[in-house]
């Protein structure tokens, strides 16, 4: 995991657990600038980590579905 930020990697861990279609949900809200229960603890700045962490883990899936 690229983050280095505690509150960061805790919450990446929880969103995780959701499962992939939810993953894609959360960062949906997150490009759009929602604040969910899931976030609200989080800085600006660490939700955008929170973003980028999460666009990084799905990646390698959305590769997988443009086949």
């Amino acid at each position: 995991m690229a983050v280095a930020n505690s509150n960061v990697e805790r919450c990446v861990e929880s969103l995780c657990h959701h499962g992939c279609e939810r993953v894609s949900a959360y960062i949906a809200l997150l490009r759009a600038g929602e604040v969910f229960a899931e976030v609200v603890n989080l800085s600006e700045i660490e939700r955008q980590l929170l973003l980028d962490e999460l666009v990084a883990i799905m990646a390698p899936y959305e590769e997988k579905g443009d086949n």
